[in-house]
């Protein structure tokens, strides 16, 4: 069988045959209905299957057109299961969707979403929790309360909340 009866064309590459079909794009389409994706998830899983640069932007661009990949979308939506599910601060969440492609912009009216009160419910939430697993460890150590506000600075810092919210919040659950 040569390659002129199976369809493609001498010169002409299998990732553009498919392109032509629609497929490769059908296919993204299929996975941008199922969740969110940014530019930059759907550039690296084009780019595993063999397109080239041209390709990946016209697929991309197709993908924008037709509202299958929105970043603003994206940004609020990853922020409500990052905040809630994760119980991350507002520098974690900021600091990932930097690393997957989305301006700052967008991260920025994203983030607004989170209010400042419930980002404060939440980190008090997450430090009781981690106070009652650390605290029988600590209390028998004579420096138990240093150590144990210590540990719980750290553990919020990770979570990406700011140093000004979690000496607010220690000094108030220490308190109770």
């Amino acid at each position: 069988m040569s390659l002129q009866a199976g369809g493609i064309q001498k010169g002409e590459s299998a990732a553009k045959k498919r392109y032509d079909d629609h497929s490769l794009l059908a296919r993204m389409q299929r996975l941008c209905a199922m969740r969110e994706y940014t530019i930059q998830d759907i550039n690296s899983k084009l780019r595993a299957k063999g397109c080239s640069d041209q390709e990946i932007s016209e697929i991309v661009g197709k993908l924008i057109e037709d509202n299958y990949i929105n970043e603003e979308r994206y940004a609020v939506a990853f922020v409500r299961d990052k905040s809630t599910l994760a119980g991350w601060g507002r520098k974690k969440i900021e600091y990932a969707l930097k690393n997957k492609g989305i301006g700052q912009t967008v991260i920025n009216i994203a983030l607004d979403s989170i209010s400042s009160e419930s980002n404060i419910a939440l980190l008090e939430k997450l430090l009781l929790k981690k106070m009652k697993e650390l605290k029988p460890k600590l209390e028998s150590n004579e420096d138990g309360t240093k150590k144990l506000r210590e540990k719980l600075l750290r553990f919020a810092l990770s979570r990406g909340f700011s140093y000004e919210e979690i000496i607010k919040v220690i000094n108030k659950t220490l308190l109770k």
